[in-house]
Parts: structure tokens; sequence; C-alpha cells
């Protein structure tokens, strides 16, 4: 959770902390690693919110597309221009582990400026109700949620775990979703 005043502090950089932007999580790997798409929330319209002083607090605004099983989110214009949103949205796949736990797949091609080794990077999501909880894990961050250094991981750098093994992917997010709330999520738009 972060604070209020945290948040006012660098009001224009939030513009940029909406669902695209988001994807600064370092997780990834080279070929992509889970292919089962499942389509756990409907499309229409929904709200990006944060965890605020333990509130959920609306951040931005778009439309959430289904095609072919995989989704694609569409931001709000005013946040679009400042991302470089590729047309249709930013695709992405959410592969079913179970519980209502999904892992979050986006081809890093897809991403306006992607800096990764890897060219698919993954993020963990939980259903609950009509809501997406989500959250892209630093490599520390996931690392630290194991509460062991993985051996499975290729590192690429001090901020990208890079992955080969879907056996070990799959188990260290499971891991990391286990242990940590997301302050993030997609919820149906109220208007």
């Amino acid at each position: 959770m972060i604070s209020l005043g945290h948040l006012r502090k660098g009001l224009a950089f939030a513009a940029l902390l909406i669902f695209p932007a988001t994807l600064s999580g370092c997780i990834t790997s080279r070929d992509v690693l889970l292919t089962a798409a499942a389509t756990p929330v409907v499309a229409g319209r929904y709200e990006v919110q944060y965890l605020v002083d333990g509130r959920w607090t609306a951040f931005g605004a778009g439309s959430l597309a289904l095609k072919n099983g995989k989704y694609a989110w569409v931001e709000d214009l005013e946040a679009a221009s400042l991302l470089k949103q590729p047309p249709g949205g930013l695709p992405f796949a959410l592969a079913d582990m179970g519980n209502n736990v999904f892992i979050i797949v986006v081809a890093t091609n897809d991403l306006g400026n992607p800096m990764w080794v890897g060219k698919y990077m993954y993020g963990v999501a939980r259903r609950a109700g009509r809501t997406l909880l989500y959250d892209f894990p630093s490599c520390e961050d996931l690392l630290a949620s194991q509460g062991i250094p993985d051996t499975q991981i290729e590192k690429a750098g001090a901020d990208e775990c890079l992955y080969s093994s879907r056996a070990s992917l799959t188990r260290a997010l499971i891991a990391y979703a286990k242990r940590e709330a997301p302050w993030k999520r997609l919820a149906p738009s109220r208007g």
C-alpha cells in the first residue's frame, strides 16, 4: 500500500502508472513458456485502481477487449498518447494456475520501449469477483517471496530474472502470488 502523500508528490508520474506502464516487472523468458489462455473476466470498460491509504482509488480507465482467447487493453486517449500504446491496444494472455490465480503473459515487442533481454514478460493476477488484481513483480521481489535464490534463473542483469524453465517460472510466480497482496486492480467501470 502507498500513502496518499507520496502519490501527490508524483502526480505527473502517476499518469504513467496505469496498466500498460505497470509492466515494469522483470520476470522474462526468451521463448514463451505459457501458452494456455484463460478468460476469467469479461470484456468491457474498466478502471485501473490502486490501493491508497486502505481505499481503492481510480487512476485511469480504458477498455478490455477479448479476441481468440487473448485480451487487449486500450487505455483512454490522454494516457495512451503518453505511453505509445500499439494500435488495437496492448495484447496479453492469462494462463490459469487454479484457485483464481493467473499468470499474465506479455510479448515485450508489444511494449512501446522494450528494454529486456527476454521476449516475454510475466506477472501475476488474481480474480476477485468481477475484478482482476495484478502485479508485475521485480526480480528481487520474486526471489524474496521464495526465500531462497532460484537456480533455474539466468540472470540477465540486476533488474531482470530470465527464465528458461516453465516449471520454475510457474513455481516462482505462484509462490509470489500466495505471499504478496496486489495493490493494483482492474475493476468494472462505475460510469
